[in-house]
């Protein structure tokens, strides 16, 4: 397994996938690990919807939107789609003012840290058809669903690099490598108190 640091700084969002399954127990075993990211007031508000059946993943997959800077070379075709989500719910009488969203940001960075120790790429979704994924799922109107974790074996590599000009969008080389640019450190630190960032 890769320490950490290394760890983080190699997870990219993944969108085009193998098609080899992931094991339920897997799956499970993301989510468990998830109940131990921090919650405000360890309300608990977060829960989980598996959808890892072929017919269920299809339809979930019509109700999401990827990677609007690349539009539609990223929206991942039949031989590349994700092998299974995870669908992230708040339970919003558990949620603590508004730190709901908060509560779910850190189980859902949990889930693809996890995912990545053991090889397993994945991608954060947040635009969503909410409104028919709650009835595709039959999730409560006690719940709010907050994004979808798609997940699978990567069959891209996408690269990392220090963006250039605060420009942060991601793009795609002539070699349809996807590049995701990330605001160098010195852009971004303050030490002791707000300074202007060096670079700036």
């Amino acid at each position: 397994m890769q320490d950490l640091l290394s760890l983080i700084r190699s997870r990219r969002s993944i969108r085009r996938f193998e098609q080899r399954p992931i094991a339920r127990e897997t799956l499970l075993d993301l989510i468990d690990v998830a109940r131990y990211a921090p919650s405000a007031a360890n309300q608990q508000p977060v829960e989980y919807v598996i959808a890892d059946e072929p017919n269920r993943r299809a339809r979930l997959f019509d109700l999401l939107a990827w990677a609007a800077h690349v539009r539609p070379r990223r929206t991942p075709d039949p031989e590349h789609r994700p092998v299974a989500y995870i669908v992230v719910l708040r339970c919003t009488a558990r949620e603590l003012g508004a730190l709901g969203p908060v509560d779910a940001a850190a189980a859902i960075q949990t889930i693809l840290l996890a995912a990545w120790s053991l090889g397993i790429g994945s991608c954060w979704i947040g635009s969503v058809d909410r409104p028919r994924a709650r009835v595709l799922l039959g999730v409560p109107t006690s719940h709010e669903i907050d994004s979808v974790v798609a997940l699978g074996y990567p069959a891209e590599q996408p690269v990392a690099e220090n963006a250039r000009h605060e420009d942060t969008a991601y793009y795609l080389d002539p070699a349809d490598v996807l590049h995701v640019p990330k605001r160098p450190l010195q852009s971004l630190l303050h030490v002791n108190g707000f300074t202007t960032p060096s670079g700036r």
